[in-house]
């Protein structure tokens, strides 16, 4: 196992080049506030859940999306902790679930999440000190196209097209 911190600055996630993943080791992000110590353990329990394995510990909203914008990962686990928290944590998980990376949310409960982030309530979570055996399932979950892929909705001009029986609807096809 492997485990670095990425400090840094940028201010969007881009879709840029990323760094394939080394030899056959799965690299995994892990966004939590560093100056807490919720999440220590949690270090111990991803690398006991995953055989070969690279944790790149980010410890800002900044420093996640610098690290998603330079490299490629297997797995995000996002803690609601980041600052501002919830807010911050949430945040960087919706923008890590649009570009389509399977994200795990660490936190003790969903009730922390916003009332409007409804799409991250159906991706996987773990509590800070959960044991390797639930960062393993958690994970797998995640990487499970159907758990962790939000899919985009149809657009409602193309929903009420179909259900409007009306002649103009009818001309409009």
């Amino acid at each position: 196992m492997s485990s670095r911190r990425v400090d840094g600055r940028l201010t969007g996630i881009d879709g840029g080049d990323r760094r394939e993943p080394i030899g056959g080791a799965r690299r995994v992000l892990l966004a939590h506030d560093a100056a807490a110590a919720t999440c220590d353990a949690l270090v111990r329990a991803i690398a006991a859940a995953l055989d070969d394995v690279e944790i790149v510990d980010a410890s800002s909203i900044h420093d996640a999306r610098l690290a998603v914008a330079t490299e490629a990962f297997d797995t995000c686990l996002i803690c609601l902790d980041l600052p501002p928290a919830p807010i911050g944590g949430a945040r960087l998980a919706n923008e890590l679930v649009n570009l389509s990376y399977p994200v795990v949310l660490v936190t003790r409960s969903l009730r922390w999440l916003p009332p409007d982030a409804t799409a991250l309530r159906r991706l996987p979570w773990i509590a800070p000190d959960a044991s390797a055996a639930d960062v393993a399932k958690a994970i797998a979950a995640a990487s499970a196209e159907c758990d962790s892929g939000i899919r985009p909705r149809a657009a409602l001009d193309e929903l009420f097209e179909e259900a409007d029986p009306s002649p103009a609807a009818r001309l409009r096809r």
